[in-house]
């Protein structure tokens, strides 16, 4: 199943001695939704990660910011936000990022 996600960065600031957090669209890009491995489905489980969804998506400069900064980013998919734990090239292909994302609630 493909789909349209928006990459959302989150910065806080401190504004006149007090925090702010902006956030800003980052990026928009298409991707596939997958589902996540049946060893790593177990770890989500055990962990408490219920909503646990993976975004496959281009490589690009933009990705490795995401890469770099896993803090900052949240996906956004139908309405739903996910934060992202982690963002790494597929091993078979490098032209491909696989996003890892767990529901905010």
């Amino acid at each position: 199943m493909t789909g349209r996600i928006k990459v959302i960065r989150k910065i806080t600031e401190v504004i006149e001695g007090r925090r702010q957090q902006t956030s800003s669209v980052f990026y928009k890009c298409w991707c596939e939704v997958q589902d996540l491995a049946t060893s790593e489905k177990y770890t989500a489980l055990q962990t408490g990660f219920e909503e646990t969804i993976v975004f496959k998506a281009r490589n690009c400069k933009k990705m490795e910011e995401i890469r770099l900064n896993l803090k900052e980013f949240y996906a956004e998919y139908k309405g739903t936000e996910f934060k992202v734990y982690s963002a790494s090239p597929m091993v078979s292909d490098n032209r491909w990022v696989l996003l890892k994302c767990r529901s905010v609630a």
